[in-house]
């Protein structure tokens, strides 16, 4: 077997210049990640939201008007 060093390893995890990354991907990236969090705090990722320890409403209505923002802000970009 021989050794590539043009090629990474494959436990490197790929990186990539902010600036060569499209607009509306770091729009969509930025909205999951929002989503997400909203949803944590929401307690969804337990089998019963209702005792969820990491449930907090306030949080989670933040993200959520946060998302919302951006999503507005963004919509023309987006697409329909």
């Amino acid at each position: 077997m021989t050794d590539n060093p043009a090629s990474p390893p494959a436990t490197e995890p790929r990186v990539r210049d902010l600036a060569d990354i499209p607009a509306v991907e770091v729009i969509t990236r930025a909205a999951v990640m929002l989503m997400s969090a909203a949803a944590e705090k929401l307690g969804l990722s337990d089998p019963d939201p209702a005792v969820a320890v990491h449930r907090d409403l306030d949080e989670a209505r933040r993200l959520i008007t946060a998302l919302a923002g951006l999503v507005t802000a963004s919509a023309e970009y987006l697409g329909p």
